[in-house]
């Protein structure tokens, strides 16, 4: 393997454990461990840290290395409603190009998600409400849209602690995510467009009692 294929195979891994929850916010990372549970030398390590670090995922201090970067008020400010404009964009489009098909599909992650919800299963539920999400955005028929929701999602989300989703939460998030795919499959733009808003603010002030608190 080539040295820049062996920098993002690194690179990708460290931030599934990100995603994966095996590496939180605020921790401390150190190329020696990294390296031996990645199997490789430090030196693609250090290459993806570094990566990391210029993306905003890590933060680096001299003489003390890397640490999962934790997010501000002021950077989920701007990513929130950076994800508010993405989502809001593409639900005309994504509506005009709807099919049984891909209702279907919709359908099934919304299912998804439930699911691990009644499960309690907190590091799945981020990746489907990504995707669940994400897809909504994909149906628009902009691959490049979809794939920068995408990461304006992971930059909010990789940047805080990841909790259960608790008190009248647990009945909300699946209620509003079936009534938006219900306004999707009525073809309603407005009605989707609203209850998208809504979702994305319910979903900002809730987590920010836990992290700005």
């Amino acid at each position: 393997m080539g040295e820049r294929n062996l920098n993002n195979v690194v690179y990708q891994k460290i931030k599934q454990m990100m995603l994966d929850y095996e590496i939180t916010p605020g921790q401390r990372l150190t190329f020696a461990d990294l390296a031996e549970k990645l199997g490789v030398s430090r030196t693609p390590v250090n290459n993806a840290l570094s990566l990391l670090n210029k993306e905003g995922f890590l933060d680096f201090t001299p003489n003390q290395g890397y640490t999962v970067h934790q997010i501000t008020k002021e950077e989920a400010d701007q990513l929130y409603e950076l994800r508010t404009i993405l989502e809001l964009g593409a639900i005309e489009k994504t509506i005009q190009n709807l099919t049984p098909a891909k209702f279907k599909e919709l359908e099934k992650r919304e299912r998804l998600f439930k699911q691990s919800v009644d499960e309690n299963q907190s590091r799945s539920r981020f990746s489907l409400d990504e995707e669940f999400h994400a897809y909504i955005v994909e149906m628009s028929g902009n691959y490049y849209l979809a794939e920068y929701f995408r990461e304006v999602y992971q930059r909010i989300f990789l940047r805080h602690r990841i909790r259960p989703l608790k008190g009248e939460r647990v009945v909300q998030v699946p209620a509003e995510h079936h009534e938006l795919v219900q306004a999707i499959g009525n073809r309603d733009v407005e009605k989707a467009k609203r209850i998208v808003a809504e979702h994305i603010e319910s979903g900002k002030q809730y987590i920010y009692s836990f992290i700005f608190d």
